[in-house]
């Protein structure tokens, strides 16, 4: 059964009331209106009670009467915004007296109590500047083409409460284990650098270069070279 709104301004104040019954999940008292109009007030304010449990003794009390609800009181989340969770309901069982120059309210139905969704895990953001187009020729110099990538990948972040970015330079196979090493490494730091300078930082930085190794792709092809020749970006957050 829905409860009907009534917005009783005079009808705010209570006398004394005794209480009528009690359980595990909620308290039901017998109160007086100011205007002398019998109510009851449900409460329902444990740790292992809810609105549901106020809203059953409202209509076991009213039975086949129509319920009208004279004021709620929402649980509050945090910010100190209401949850729309009635934890403590006033209501009556027959129309209650209208405060003399009050309009009469229109109806309408209480809110279903909605379940809290399950909390998502935060999602995983990743980008990968592969192939020749990103940096000069054994340079770590960012191109106009690696700029717009990293652009998209900043704008697409904003907002994002970043715990971790994790920046992984690799080279094809071709040349020395130290050289390699040092330009991947090299790569990845400048990527880094141009995040953090256009605002995309975060709580912890995994930046390294690994060279040659783990490669994507064959490293006996131009192709496959060039797959292999890249910086993998990748933020946690939420």
């Amino acid at each position: 059964m829905y409860l009907r709104i009534l917005l009783a301004t005079a009808c705010v104040a209570l006398a004394a009331g005794c209480t009528t019954t009690s359980g595990p999940t909620y308290n039901l008292d017998s109160v007086t209106l100011a205007n002398g109009t019998q109510a009851y007030r449900a409460q329902c304010l444990g740790v292992f009670e809810s609105s549901e449990s106020c809203l059953e003794q409202v209509k076991k009390v009213c039975g086949s009467k129509s319920a009208v609800r004279v004021a709620t009181i929402d649980r509050v989340a945090s910010g100190m915004k209401p949850e729309d969770d009635p934890r403590e309901i006033l209501f009556a069982c027959s129309t209650p007296v209208p405060a003399q120059a009050q309009p009469a309210p229109q109806p309408q139905p209480v809110p279903a109590v909605a379940p809290r969704p399950a909390p998502q895990p935060a999602p995983a953001r990743k980008v990968t500047l592969q192939g020749d187009a990103n940096f000069e020729l054994n340079s770590a110099s960012l191109t106009p083409a690696a700029k717009a990538s990293l652009d998209d990948f900043i704008n697409a972040n904003r907002g994002v409460d970043i715990q971790q970015l994790t920046i992984a330079g690799y080279t094809d196979s071709t040349g020395s284990e130290a050289l390699n090493a040092r330009l991947s490494g090299a790569r990845a730091r400048a990527v880094q650098s141009y995040l953090a300078s256009h605002g995309l930082r975060a709580a912890r930085n995994d930046v390294n270069g690994y060279g040659s190794t783990s490669p994507v792709a064959p490293n006996t092809t131009a192709a496959g070279r060039a797959k292999n020749r890249r910086v993998e970006i990748q933020v946690d957050g939420q």
